[in-house]
């Protein structure tokens, strides 16, 4: 039969030589010697997955990690880390809340979208922790956050961290003294008395071999009921970090200490805070003013504050007694204001509260609606001149101001009271007294006022105030 033979395995049949003539006879081999590609033997590395691959030259005992949608790794024809092509998710925009943070003013923070999603905290190339950026969100939003894993053994003698690159200077805590840090803990690690719910934001000095002689560690732990689901967790540091000196570094440690279980959590937005994060979160926002009551001075708000003095520069007495930074009567973490309106007051009735006129008339032809978080304890004595009601009251500052301001009232329902309820002040239709002008049209206010009680009566009453914002 016809027989091709490869190259390499040639081999000559034989030659006959006759004596009555000059010619060669080449005899055919009919033995089977093929050696074509059908007869290469399957192996870990040649393109084709077969053995017992997962797939192509990858997984069974190749020793080779298959590419997967969950590996944190952009491979596989994907067009994120994760997310695309065939991982079918849409990817996220790639670092949306650092895009909002970037013009917040903070000293420093991270949001673990990417490696470089972050203000003046650099990555060190060592941890005894890995951490992954740009990984899906584990409840299934479209954002991108970090993957903290904590390691299986003896790694750093069980005190496993992630210590952010060593600043170049220490650290100034004076106005930063406390952190909020987002954290997702999954209920699939295996808690038990060494591996714990706990979150660590460590303080310390690198350059001292013994650093945790002179550490700060301030801690949070997560409730199991919140486990599966993203908590905040703020930390203080208070006066005593605020006052330290000796700092330039900042690590992030989960799940306890002195033990050698593994586990896996999730993290995002590790920010800096000073006692108004409400104001720092409104910092971005593009609003011409608001006070949100957690500080008595401009750190609480965006160009509103309290009336401390007179036209002349003499100390101007509020009608109110008003205290900022109070502790939240519902609970929360929130620093809030608590206004008393005095009993038999000064102001014979007409007791209220006056931010600082503000440097020129204000423009209503944009923001000429209003809101204001309101706590109205019941244990206050409305049976008698005393009301829940809030007064929004617009003005010029004049002697006379009351012939031509614009007053605004909402009443807040007994069903509301001790808990808080935003109250809307819409200006589109207010009127001004006298000249009946309306609030958007209006160019002669400098004054933003409040009024709690109602007024003409000298009965005492207690409330509590935040986040005083205009809106759209």
């Amino acid at each position: 039969m016809e027989k091709i033979i490869n190259i390499k395995s040639f081999r000559k049949v034989g030659v006959l030589v006759m004596t009555l003539g000059l010619f060669m006879v080449t005899f055919s081999c009919n033995e089977d010697t093929d050696f074509g590609l059908e007869s290469v033997l399957p192996s870990y590395n040649d393109g084709i997955q077969n053995l017992d691959e997962d797939g192509i030259d990858c997984g069974g005992e190749s020793g080779v990690v298959c590419p997967t949608c969950e590996d944190g790794i952009q491979n596989q024809g994907e067009e994120g880390v994760d997310c695309g092509g065939p991982c079918g998710d849409i990817c996220p925009e790639a670092t949306p809340r650092f895009d909002v943070l970037v013009n917040a003013g903070l000293p420093y923070f991270h949001t673990f979208e990417l490696e470089d999603s972050s203000v003046n905290l650099g990555l060190p190339a060592d941890n005894s922790v890995v951490l992954d950026f740009g990984i899906p969100d584990p409840t299934g939003v479209d954002e991108i956050v970090g993957r903290y894993t904590r390691p299986e053994g003896n790694v750093a003698d069980g005190f496993s961290d992630f210590k952010f690159e060593t600043f170049p200077s220490t650290i100034d805590f004076s106005t930063y003294s406390k952190f909020n840090l987002d954290v997702f803990m999954p209920s699939g690690n295996a808690y038990d008395a060494s591996l714990v719910p706990m979150v660590e934001i460590i303080l310390l000095d690198s350059t001292n071999p013994m650093f945790w002689e002179t550490w700060t560690v301030l801690n949070a732990v997560v409730d199991p009921a919140d486990f599966d689901s993203w908590v905040t967790l703020g930390f203080d540091g208070g006066d005593a970090l605020a006052a330290a000196t000796i700092y330039n570094t900042i690590a992030i440690r989960i799940g306890g200490s002195a033990h050698e279980i593994p586990a896996t959590f999730y993290l995002r937005n590790f920010v800096p805070t000073t006692n108004t994060p409400r104001a720092d979160a409104l910092a971005s926002s593009g609003l011409p003013r608001y006070f949100t009551f957690e500080a008595g001075n401009a750190n609480s708000g965006m160009n509103l504050e309290p009336r401390t003095t007179n036209a002349d520069g003499s100390p101007y007495s509020q009608g109110v007694n008003i205290t900022y930074g109070e502790v939240d009567p519902a609970g929360s973490d929130d620093l809030v204001g608590k206004i008393i309106r005095p009993e038999n007051g000064p102001f014979g009735g007409f007791e209220d509260l006056k931010f600082q006129p503000q440097a020129s008339t204000i423009d209503f032809s944009e923001y000429n609606k209003f809101k204001i978080d309101v706590f109205i304890p019941s244990s206050n004595n409305f049976s008698g001149a005393l009301t829940p009601t809030v007064e929004l009251i617009l003005h010029d500052d004049n002697p006379d101001f009351f012939n031509r301001w614009t007053v605004i009232s909402q009443t807040v329902a007994d069903a509301d009271f001790d808990s808080w309820v935003t109250l809307e002040f819409d200006g589109t239709n207010a009127a001004a007294a006298g000249s009946g002008a309306l609030l958007p049209s209006n160019t002669s206010y400098t004054v933003f006022t409040l009024r709690v009680g109602g007024s003409g009566h000298g009965e005492s009453g207690e409330f509590f105030v935040k986040d005083f914002v205009p809106f759209k």
